[in-house]
């Protein structure tokens, strides 16, 4: 059975093109994961069961509104993650 979310890439693609200019309290991978796992529970799932599924949702993705709700839903969560990182790092110095 294939079942996926296509909205995985195109979120770890943002997360990927603006990790670096995005201030947070830590950047660990485990709060990179924790930003990207908020950021696709704050957006509308987008299941697809076949591969070019995936590139219809791709496609929609160059529409400048659902590109900026995705940059939202990620400053979203990666201030969440920040205000309240639930890493090693954090949890050990805290």
């Amino acid at each position: 059975m294939f079942v996926k979310n296509a909205m995985e890439p195109l979120v770890a693609e943002v997360i990927n093109d603006n990790w670096q200019s995005i201030k947070m309290s830590c950047k660990c991978e485990q709060c990179r994961n924790d930003v990207f796992a908020i950021t696709l529970n704050l957006l509308p799932s987008r299941y697809v069961s076949k591969k070019n599924g995936s590139a219809y949702v791709k496609a929609q993705y160059f529409d400048k509104q659902m590109q900026a709700n995705i940059l939202v839903k990620l400053a979203e969560a990666t201030k969440r993650v920040s205000d309240q990182p639930q890493c090693e790092n954090y949890l050990l110095n805290k």
